[in-house]
């Protein structure tokens, strides 16, 4: 290869000064863009602003879910919010039959740990964290290990295009555990 930056042979160098180990925000650079997209995508969330968070999904992402296995597009995922309550509205989240996750709370906390991003030359990266997503009963906090592929769009903002979360640590719900609309 011409670019050594993009030759998986040469991870360490890849990732020098690209790790935050204590998730204390000590990424810099383009690393800490790449972070900042998935810590804004998951503050939208909370805070129930879909266009916000669809926004830093890229054209065509994909995703992997382990407590949604069906869900697989940003497409599904916008068909799924159509008639949803708010995502951050735990309370209209659970009276809603034709949520996507009628049939369990949504969180009330999320917190990003633990990043690592590598840069794959100019107009791509990848990211690995840990995720905690905390509920109102604490019996259903998870804990989850998410990796997210970005490219630079045409007018050089990041956006995921490829999103994959599994849960490690949880309650044991057996998959699927929740459902799209309509599903």
């Amino acid at each position: 290869m011409s670019d050594p930056s993009t030759d998986s042979t040469n991870l360490p160098n890849i990732l020098t000064g690209a790790t935050d180990t204590a998730g204390t925000g000590s990424l810099d650079g383009e690393a800490a863009r790449v972070w900042a997209v998935l810590t804004d995508l998951y503050a939208a969330y909370l805070e129930g602003d879909r266009d916000r968070l669809e926004a830093h999904l890229g054209a065509g992402c994909t995703m992997w879910d382990s407590t949604i296995p069906t869900l697989r597009t940003k497409e599904q995922l916008q068909a799924g919010r159509t008639d949803a309550a708010p995502v951050g509205d735990p309370a209209a989240a659970a009276s809603s039959p034709d949520g996507p996750d009628a049939d369990y709370p949504s969180p009330v906390g999320l917190d990003a740990t633990e990043p690592v991003v590598g840069l794959l030359g100019s107009d791509a990266a990848w990211e690995t964290h840990l995720l905690a997503a905390r509920f109102d009963e604490a019996s259903l906090d998870e804990q989850l290990r998410c990796t997210s592929v970005l490219r630079r769009d045409e007018g050089g903002t990041w956006r995921v295009v490829h999103h994959h979360e599994e849960l490690l640590i949880g309650p044991g719900r057996a998959a699927p555990v929740r459902r799209l609309a309509g599903a």
